[in-house]
């Protein structure tokens, strides 16, 4: 009999923490998906996948794990960490290749551990009314971030970006936003997060500069790369900045 998946969030702050039971299949993969994005829009220093109650189908339902890690890689810079005391199922994704793309732990005190290791990124937030002044005051906390941590080559790509991502927040999700932003090794990460289920919309290079943003068109001009990520409860618009590549613009 096919038991039900269920994927349980737990709160473990810096760390995302998510226990899957039941049996994974492609017809539930979807799901798994889902609850890996949603832990994604929190923006922790890794997820850690708890895997213990876990069955699965076929191996090629695994491949959510892979296509999450993928997803994570590009934004926010997040590592998957899977946490599979079975042996068979830690084989079944190394026969995947998925171990190149995420790592595998025995338990989730050995994820705990492994995650414990790595170099705490550098972080803001802010949450921001869905208000015309909010774009300016996000301007100015991505400027701020960026004097702190002496990464005056992105200040004026940042500017234009968070412009850009707040503004079509306010105009077209108008509902509270947060904006978040990373520093990792390589990249400057932004995050606007609303709570409107509608994707990010070109404004357009018509009337493209001033309050109103200058396009999406040049957040992919001056971003390494950027997205939409839908959630249950809206989404997250996210842009990645290469540290030491100079604005295209």
């Amino acid at each position: 009999m096919l038991r039900r998946l269920r994927c349980t969030p737990a709160h473990e702050p810096p760390l995302a923490i998510l226990h899957i039971d039941g049996q994974l299949t492609l017809r539930n993969a979807a799901q798994l998906r889902t609850a890996l994005l949603k832990c994604l829009a929190e923006q922790p220093i890794a997820i850690l996948v708890d895997v213990a109650g876990l069955t699965v189908e076929e191996d090629l339902s695994l491949t959510a794990f892979m296509a999450a890690s993928r997803h994570a890689a590009a934004w926010p810079g997040v590592p998957l960490l899977v946490c599979a005391p079975s042996r068979d199922l830690r084989a079944a994704l190394r026969r995947l290749g998925a171990d190149r793309q995420l790592t595998l732990c025995t338990d989730l005190d050995h994820g705990r551990t492994v995650a414990a290791r790595r170099e705490l990124p550098a972080q803001v937030r802010d949450r921001f009314p869905p208000a015309a002044a909010s774009v300016r005051a996000a301007r100015t906390l991505v400027s701020g971030a960026c004097q702190r941590w002496r990464l005056a080559v992105v200040v004026e790509p940042a500017r234009l970006v968070t412009t850009e991502l707040v503004t079509n927040a306010v105009r077209h999700a108008g509902t509270p936003i947060e904006l978040t932003v990373t520093r990792g090794r390589r990249y400057l990460h932004l995050a606007v997060r609303d709570y409107h289920q509608r994707r990010a919309r070109r404004i357009g290079s018509d009337g493209a500069t001033g309050p109103r943003g200058r396009g999406l068109l040049l957040v992919e001009a001056v971003s390494a790369s950027w997205g939409c990520t839908l959630l249950p409860d809206g989404k997250v618009t996210w842009a990645s900045l290469h540290l030491m590549a100079r604005s295209r613009i």
